[in-house]
C-alpha cells in the first residue's frame, strides 16, 4: 500500500510563517514564530523559533498578538477509552479524557475544519496519556497563562549525555534490532503498533531544548556553527531535529500517527512546500526532524518520507517502460579528492548498470559543451553529475571543466546547466547531484527578503535585476527543479561515505523493484539512518534531499521494472552477464561505443582488442562480456563465441561459423524472436538437412518445430568434414544475420530498425587454423555490408599462438576506416585505484560478504598506496584485492559491513 502524501505548506507572514497541513484526512493551521540570528560567516539569517514565544533581546523579529477566538459551547467530555484517548488535535488530559477543542474544553471554529488556531486554541498539557507519542508534548501550542522567556518541554525517560539527549548504543559485532552492527549502525525495535508511544513525563526538562525553541539566539547560533563545521557535541544532532521538529510539526503529529490512512500504510509522506525563494527554511535539514522518540526517517512505528515539493509548472514525467539510459558526468577527474565522496556515490549508482538494468555513459573532466553535447546525442533519462559544490555571486553553482578558464575550471549555475540539459528530447526526468551543498540555498538567508528587507537583491544589493535577485540564494536543486526537471536528488551537506552508500543502496534497490521515488528515497534515507553513524552526533543519514516539482505525483514509479528484467534475464541466460562490477578498459568501451550508432557509416567492422605481451590476468573475457551486455541494453544482438577450455577452440573456419549459428539460435530462443532460416548450411556439399531449414521448408512450420529443425541442421554442419564452398559463405551468412536481425526489430523495444548482430569472439589468438579464415572475410563492414554492418570483435595476444598472423593484419589495415586496435592492458594507476573500491562496495563472492569502505579519518594516501601494489590488473578483483581489504580492516584503514545482512534485516522488519 502507498504511504498517503501530507501536504506542509509554509506560508511566510515577516515575521513568521504560517503553517498549513492538509492530507490523510487532517486539515490544521497555525503558525510558527521567526527569529534573527548570526550565521557562521557572520550574517544575519532568520530561523523559526516556538510558536508564540518571542525571544528576549534584538535582532528578533517580533510576532504580532492574534485576537483572541470566540468560544462556541462548550462540548461534552468524551470518556476514555483504556490507555488514554488523543483529541482530534491530538491532546489528552490527565485523567485520560479527551478534550475536544481548546484550553477551557470549547471547540474554537477554526477547528471545525479541522484547523488549529494559533494560539491557545488547543490544550497544552505537560503529561500526555499513554497513546500520545512521545515529543510531541511542545506541540499543542503555547501554555496557557503567561509565557515564559525559556519554556521547559518534557521529554521521554532517556538518559543521556545531558538531559533528554538520545545515547547511542556501543558499537558492537552483533547486529540486532534495538542494537548496534558490525560497524556501529543503530536499529530501533521493531515497529509497536501505531500510537503506543513511550512513556513520558516531567522527570526533568531539556533546557538546551527549550533555548533553541524559544528562539535564544547563542544557542542556536552555536548549534547551527556546529553543524556547519561538523563538530558536533553529542546529542547536538538530535537536538537539531528536535527543534525543527516542535517548531513545524509537533501541532498536528500525534494526529497524523493516528489518522486512519496512516495507520493503513504505517507510513506517511511529508511533502513540504514553500515558495523557491525561501531561503531561510531551504536552509535547514528538515530530513532530521526527530520527535523525541527517534528520528522521523526511521521511526519504528512509521516509514516517514520528507520530500521537497518546488511550486513549478514542471509537467510530471511519465513512467519508463524500456531500458532506462543513465549520462554519469564529472567534471574533474575521479581521483580528485574534494569530489571523492561523490565518486563513491557514482560507484554505488553503478549498480543499475551491474545489474544490466541501465544504458550509461560516462564522461570525466567534462566541460559544459560536453554535458550539453551528450544530453542532445544519448537523451538520457537520468543523469547523475559529480562536481565541486561553490557558491558564486550569491547563486549555488558547480564547477566544470574548461581549458580556456586560467583555472582549468569555469562556475556553472542552475540557469545554464538546465540549458545544458535540456535535449531535444526535453529535460532528463530525473538529476542527481553529488555535490556538497547542492540542495542547500547558497544565500543562507543572508540576504534578499529575509534579512535585507523586502525588494533587495542579493545580500542587500537593490540594483539587481528582478530574476537575478530571485535566483540568488536558491538551491541548484530547486533552480533545476523550476527550469524543468521533475525530480532532484541533492545533498543539503556533507555525506560520508557510509550514509551515501547505504542510502543509494536501498534507493537503487527500491527503484529496481518498482517502488515510487518517494517510498524509495524514504527507504534509503531510513537504510541510510538505521546502519550509518550514530544518529545523536551525526546527520549525514539525512542531507540526501528528495526535491520534487509539484505537479510530480507522489505515487509515480520512473521505471517499470518488468521489461528491463527480462532484459536482465535474457543477458544471465546468454553468458553476458557476470560480477563484480565491471571497471576500467574506458578507452576499450569509448572505442566499442560506435558499434550501437545508428548510422551504418558510423559503425567499425572490426574492433580488436589486443595485448602486445601475454594477455592472462587483463580481463579480456570478462571486458568481450560487458560489450556484449552493453549492445544487448541498446537493442543489438551480440553472439559471443567463447570462452574455450583447453583444445576446445576452433580449429578450422567450419568450427567458427556453426559456433556463430549456435549463438544465432540460443539467442532467438532466449529472447522470444521468432527463428528465421538458414541458407549459409548449403555451402556444405554433403548436408542433408540443409533443406528443411530453407525459407520455403519453414512456411507453416511453427516456432517450436522450427527450433527442432535449426538444431539439428546445425548440428549435422558442425561435425561436418568437407571443405565448405567458399565464395557465397560470406554472402550466405550475412544475409541469414541481417535476418535475424529483422526478426528481433519485429519484436519491439528494445530492438528496432537499427538492430544488428555482432559477433564476439574471446582470444582469437588461440583459434589455430580457424583465425586466418576468418579474418579473410573480415571487410571494411565486418561481415556485413555497407548498408547493413555485422562488426565483429576479438580479444587477442599478439605473440601467442596465431597472435603474429592478427598483428600482420592489424599493420596492413591500422588507420583504415572501419578497423580499431585498442590496446588491453593494465588499469591506469588511479582508474585503477578507484575501480578497486568500486569492487569492494558490491561484494559478489560468498566467501567475502562485507563492504569495505575507508574508515572516518583514514589516510587517504595509504589506501592509494596499498591499492597500487594490485598493479592495476583486473583480475585481482577475485582474490588479492580482497586479501588486501582484510588486512586495511585489521589496521582500521577500512571499515568492513555487512551491507547485505542489513538489507535483509531492514526487509524483515519494515515488510
Amino acid at each position: 500500500m502507498r504511504i498517503p502524501r501530507v501536504l506542509v505548506d509554509v506560508e511566510d507572514r515577516g515575521d513568521g510563517w504560517t503553517v498549513h497541513v492538509r492530507g490523510a484526512g487532517i486539515t490544521a493551521r497555525y503558525e510558527m514564530a521567526a527569529v534573527v540570528v548570526t550565521d557562521v560567516d557572520g550574517l544575519p539569517r532568520r530561523v523559526p523559533a516556538w510558536r508564540g514565544v518571542e525571544p528576549p533581546g534584538p535582532p528578533a523579529l517580533p510576532v504580532p498578538a492574534v485576537p483572541a477566538t470566540p468560544a462556541v459551547p462548550a462540548t461534552p467530555a468524551v470518556p476514555a477509552t483504556p490507555g488514554g484517548t488523543a483529541t482530534p488535535d491530538g491532546t489528552a488530559t490527565p485523567d485520560g479524557t479527551a478534550v475536544p477543542g481548546g484550553a477551557d474544553g470549547t471547540a474554537t471554529p477554526d477547528e471545525a475544519d479541522g484547523a488549529i488556531a494559533p494560539d491557545g486554541a488547543a490544550a497544552w498539557d505537560p503529561l500526555p496519556g499513554v497513546g500520545v507519542v512521545s515529543g510531541s508534548q511542545l506541540a499543542a501550542g503555547p501554555r496557557p497563562g503567561p509565557v515564559p522567556s525559556r519554556p521547559a518541554p518534557w521529554r521521554g525517560r532517556e538518559r543521556g549525555p545531558r538531559a533528554g539527549a538520545h545515547q547511542d548504543p556501543r558499537p558492537g559485532h552483533v547486529h540486532l534490532a534495538g542494537h548496534p552492527d558490525r560497524s556501529g549502525g543503530w536499529m530501533p525495535p521493531p515497529r509497536s503498533a501505531l500510537g503506543a508511544g513511550p512513556p513520558s513525563g516531567p522527570d526533568g526538562a531539556d533546557p538546551a531544548l527549550a533555548a533553541v525553541c524559544a528562539g535564544d539566539q547563542g544557542e542556536i547560533s552555536g548549534l547551527l556553527a556546529r553543524i556547519a563545521g561538523r563538530d558536533l557535541r553529542d546529542g547536538d544532532a538530535e537536538l537539531y531535529g528536535r527543534w525543527l521538529f516542535e517548531c513545524l510539526l509537533a501541532p498536528v503529529w500525534q494526529r497524523l500517527l493516528a489518522a486512519p490512512a496512516v495507520r493503513a500504510a504505517r507510513g506517511v509522506e511529508l511533502a513540504l512546500r514553500w515558495p523557491a525563494d525561501d531561503t531561510a527554511l531551504a536552509g535547514l535539514v528538515w530530513e532530521a526532524m526527530h520527535d523525541g522518540e527517534a528520528p522521523l526517517a526511521g521511526h519504528p512505528r512509521a516509514l516517514v518520507a520528507v520530500t521537497r515539493v518546488v511550486p513549478a509548472a514542471t509537467p510530471a514525467p511519465v513512467t519508463i517502460r524500456r531500458v532506462p539510459r543513465v549520462l554519469f558526468v564529472a567534471g574533474s577527474a575521479l581521483d580528485d579528492a574534494v569530489i571523492r565522496p561523490g565518486a563513491m556515490f557514482m560507484g554505488l549508482m553503478r549498480a543499475f548498470e551491474a545489474e544490466g538494468l541501465c544504458v550509461s555513459r560516462a564522461m570525466t573532466n567534462a566541460t559544459l559543451a560536453d554535458l550539453g553535447e551528450a544530453c542532445a546525442r544519448f537523451a538520457p533519462d537520468v543523469v547523475h553529475l559529480v562536481a565541486h559544490g561553490d557558491v558564486d555571486e550569491h547563486r549555488g553553482v558547480l564547477r566544470v571543466a574548461d581549458s580556456g578558464e586560467p583555472d582549468g575550471f569555469r562556475f556553472v549555475d542552475g540557469e545554464t546547466l538546465a540549458l545544458a540539459l535540456r535535449g531535444p528530447a526535453g529535460m532528463p526526468v530525473a538529476v542527481i547531484l553529488s555535490a556538497c551543498g547542492s540542495a542547500r540555498p547558497a544565500g543562507q538567508d543572508a540576504g534578499g527578503q529575509d534579512a535585507g528587507g523586502p525588494g533587495d537583491g542579493p545580500a542587500g544589493i537593490t540594483d539587481a535585476l528582478p530574476d537575478a535577485a530571485r535566483a540568488a540564494g536558491r538551491s541548484l536543486a530547486a533552480e533545476l527543479a523550476l527550469r524543468g526537471v521533475p525530480i532532484v536528488v541533492a545533498m543539503s551537506g556533507e555525506v560520508s561515505e557510509q550514509a551515501s552508500r547505504m542510502f543509494t543502496r536501498r534507493f537503487v534497490r527500491a527503484v529496481q523493484q518498482g517502488a515510487s521515488v518517494v517510498d524509495a528515497a524514504a527507504a534509503g534515507r531510513r537504510a541510510a539512518l538505521l546502519r550509518g553513524d550514530p544518529p545523536s552526533r551525526y546527520l549525514d543519514w539525512a542531507m540526501p534531499t528528495l526535491v520534487l516539482a509539484e505537479n510530480v505525483p507522489p505515487d509515480l514509479r520512473v521505471v517499470d521494472p518488468a521489461p528491463v528484467l527480462g532484459l536482465r534475464r535474457a543477458a544471465e541466460s546468454l553468458g553476458l552477464r557476470q560480477a563484480p562490477v565491471f571497471i576500467g578498459h574506458d578507452t576499450v568501451l569509448a572505442a566499442t561505443e560506435a558499434l550501437a550508432a545508428p548510422a551504418a557509416e558510423t559503425c567499425p567492422g572490426f574492433v580488436a582488442v589486443v595485448a602486445e605481451g601475454p594477455i592472462s590476468g587483463l580481463g579480456g573475457s570478462r571486458l568481450l562480456r560487458e560489450v556484449g551486455l552493453r549492445l544487448l541494453r541498446t537493442g543489438h544482438l551480440p553472439l559471443l563465441v567463447g570462452p574455450f577450455g583447453d583444445g576446445a577452440a576452433p580449429t578450422d573456419l567450419r568450427a567458427v561459423v556453426s559456433q556463430v549459428l549456435e549463438k544465432a539460435i540460443m539467442i532467438a530462443e532466449v529472447l522470444g524472436i521468432d527463428p528465421p532460416p538458414l541458407t549459409v548450411l548449403d555451402a556444405d556439399p554433403d548436408s542433408r538437412l540443409a533443406a528443411t531449414v530453407s525459407p520455403q521448408a519453414f512456411l507453416g512450420v511453427n516456432v517450436e518445430e522450427r527450433f527442432d529443425l535449426l538444431n539439428d541442421a546445425v548440428a549435422e554442419f558442425a561435425a561436418g568434414t568437407a571443405p565448405l564452398r567458399g565464395p557465397g559463405l560470406r554472402h550466405r551468412l550475412a544475409r541469414d544475420l541481417g535476418a535475424l536481425a529483422d526478426a528481433a526489430a519485429a519484436a519491439g523495444e528494445p530492438f528496432g530498425a537499427t538492430t544488428r548482430v555482432v559477433v564476439l569472439g574471446d582470444e582469437v589468438h588461440r583459434w589455430v587454423g580457424a583465425l586466418r579464415p576468418l579474418l579473410a572475410m573480415i571487410r571494411r563492414d565486418g561481415l556485413g555490408s555497407p548498408d547493413r554492418p555485422i562488426p565483429v570483435v576479438v580479444t587477442a595476444s599478439l605473440l601467442a599462438e596465431e597472435g603474429i598472423f592478427l598483428k600482420q593484419f592489424r599493420d596492413g589495415q591500422a588507420g583504415q576506416p572501419g578497423f580499431v586496435f585498442p590496446e588491453l592492458a593494465p588499469m591506469p594507476r588511479a582508474s585503477a585505484i578507484l575501480g578497486y573500491q568500486w569492487v569492494l562496495l558490491h561484494p559478489w563472492q560468498r566467501r567475502y560478504p562485507f563492504v569495505y569502505t575507508a574508515a572516518r579519518n583514514a589516510s587517504r594516501v595509504k589506501i592509494e598506496e596499498s591499492l597500487a601494489h594490485l598493479n592495476g590488473i583486473p583480475t585481482a578483483v577475485r582474490k588479492d584485492l580482497y586479501l588486501l581489504a582484510e588486512i586495511l580492516t585489521t589496521l582500521e584503514t577500512f571499515v568492513a559491513a555487512d551491507d547485505e545482512g542489513a538489507m535483509r534485516a531492514y526487509e524483515e522488519q519494515f515488510r
